[in-house]
C-alpha cells in the first residue's frame, strides 16, 4: 500500500472531490466511485446500510426496506459545501484504514410547496468517516463508513433548520 493514501493532502483532496460532486449534483457513478461496495452511511433522515440505499437516497428510488426515496438532488439546490477541517482520529499513513473527523460548512436551499419562497440553511456539520484503500478512483481510497450527524448541527442564526 502506498504511504500517500492516507496523507493529509490526499484525504483533503478526496473530501473536496466528494463535496464538489454533491454540490454539482454529479451523476451517481461519480459519487459511488468514492464509496466502498459495503459502505454504511448515516444521515439525519435515514441510515443507509447498502450502496444501493445510497443511490436511492441520492438520486431517488426505493430503499432496500421498500420505502420510497425522493432523492436529495431533487430536494436541495444551490448547495455549497466547504471543508472547515479534517482531523485523523485513528490510524495513520501505514494503517489499513483511517477514521477522520470532517467539519464541513454547508449551505443549501429547498422549496416546500405551497410556500412562495425557498428555505435556506447554513450550518457546520461534524461528520465521522472511515476511509479504506480502493482502486475505484484516482485517490486510492473510499468511504466505508459515513456519519453525517456525528455531532449536532451548528446552525447559523436566522437560517432554516432541517
Amino acid at each position: 500500500m502506498s504511504k500517500s493514501l492516507f496523507s493529509t493532502e490526499n484525504i483533503q483532496a478526496f473530501a473536496t472531490a466528494w463535496y464538489i460532486a454533491l454540490d454539482n449534483h454529479a451523476a451517481t457513478p461519480e459519487l459511488t466511485r468514492l464509496l466502498s461496495d459495503d459502505t454504511k452511511l448515516i444521515f439525519p433522515e435515514k441510515t443507509l446500510p447498502t450502496l444501493s440505499d445510497f443511490i436511492a437516497w441520492y438520486a431517488g428510488g426505493t430503499y432496500t426496506d421498500g420505502e420510497k426515496a425522493p432523492g436529495v438532488i431533487n430536494i436541495f439546490f444551490d448547495e455549497s459545501h466547504n471543508v472547515v477541517s479534517i482531523d485523523v482520529v485513528s490510524g495513520d499513513e501505514n494503517s489499513d484504514s483511517v477514521d477522520v473527523k470532517v467539519v464541513v460548512a454547508w449551505q443549501a436551499s429547498w422549496f416546500v410547496p405551497p410556500a412562495t419562497k425557498p428555505k435556506r440553511t447554513s450550518m457546520d456539520a461534524t461528520q465521522a468517516w472511515t476511509l479504506v484503500p480502493s482502486d475505484k478512483n484516482e485517490f486510492g481510497i473510499v468511504i466505508s463508513s459515513y456519519n453525517a450527524v456525528a455531532e449536532p448541527f451548528k446552525y447559523a442564526p436566522g437560517f432554516a433548520r432541517l
